[in-house]
């Protein structure tokens, strides 16, 4: 039987030699480790801004294009005759900046520093007056279960069938006091502030009407974001991120064809009667800094821009037509 010689031990240089292998296999772990997290935190972000960017771009659009919504009715800022309006008067803390929807602008701004804009219209969603019917000079409406109307709401009833050449007005605004269950699952019964100017029956629509501002300002977390504010409450955080908003107003000129002409920004020039679209440019950044070695340049608004910092940023821009403004090809 072979007997093994007795181990006498590792010499010095064995013991330097898997020194210098380790430390280059570590090496090479941590390359990798680092460049798979610098990898992840520049994909994060990037997915990041996409997400918000796009979220903000989809809920100011959606707002956006129901501006001046009056459903199937003709509106007339200089004849108003044909509306029948009880809001003025009847609403608890009435304010005519955020309530008036027949005397103020359907879409208006203010050109800063970061552009806002305020909305007056429709907000998604409406509903159908179904029967019973209510007489004329009620305060109750039977309509559809749908358009997700609540107490306190501000709706437009409009007539959209055939007219009665003997009532002058095709719509009524009114604020809804009470919704109570129908006389069948299907439907809603409204209790109003006001009284109808007449029996609506099922040519006629609902629509809620809102105000919506939106603006940028430091968010919860202290980033930069983009705010929504309906009516007079409170602003709530829209999405984080948002580092700066400019607004451009798309003005039908003199030929009157429901097509701008050109687009110029909010001034007190600014005629928003003639307003027909909107083009909206977001500047979005990632949330965390140091996601690139050096600053990256970007072009926003006509400028070519350095930061400080090393975000990646990213310009959101869309044009939104005035559906009840813009004309038809």
């Amino acid at each position: 039987m072979k007997h093994l010689n007795k181990q006498l031990g590792i010499s010095l240089v064995e013991v330097l030699v898997a020194l210098v292998i380790s430390l280059f296999l570590l090496a090479g772990i941590v390359q990798v480790y680092t460049g798979n997290k610098t990898a992840f935190r520049f994909t994060n972000s990037l997915a990041e801004i996409q997400e918000n960017g796009r979220f903000a771009i989809e809920t100011m659009t959606q707002d956006l294009r129901l501006a001046g919504e009056w459903g199937c009715v003709e509106f007339d800022s200089d004849d108003t005759d044909n509306f029948n309006n009880t809001i003025p008067g009847v609403m608890p803390l009435y304010d005519a900046d955020f309530h008036d929807f027949v005397g103020e602008e359907a879409i208006e701004g203010t050109d800063g520093v970061t552009d806002t804009i305020i909305v007056r219209g429709g907000r998604p969603g409406q509903a159908n007056v179904e029967s019973p019917f209510h007489a004329a000079g009620s305060n109750e409406l039977i309509i559809t279960n749908s358009g997700n109307f609540e107490a306190n709401d501000i709706v437009l009833v409009a007539r959209c069938g055939a007219n009665d050449l003997l009532i002058d007005a095709e719509a009524d605004l009114l604020r809804v006091s009470v919704v109570d269950p129908g006389p069948v699952p299907s439907k809603l019964k409204l209790t109003l502030d006001g009284n109808k100017s007449q029996q609506f029956e099922k040519d006629a629509m609902v629509i809620g009407l809102q105000t919506v501002t939106y603006s940028i300002a430091p968010g919860l977390s202290g980033e930069p974001a983009l705010f929504r504010r309906v009516f007079d409450q409170p602003a709530q955080e829209l999405v984080e991120g948002i580092e700066d908003m400019q607004i451009l107003y798309g003005v039908d000129g003199a030929d009157d064809d429901g097509f701008p002409n050109q687009y110029l920004p909010a001034d007190n020039a600014l005629d928003y009667e003639s307003v027909v679209s909107v083009r909206v440019q977001l500047l979005v950044r990632s949330i965390d800094d140091f996601v690139t070695e050096d600053p990256q340049t970007y072009t926003y608004a006509g400028n070519t821009i350095t930061p400080a910092d090393r975000r990646i940023r990213q310009v959101f821009s869309t044009t939104i037509a005035l559906r009840n403004r813009i004309g038809s090809i």
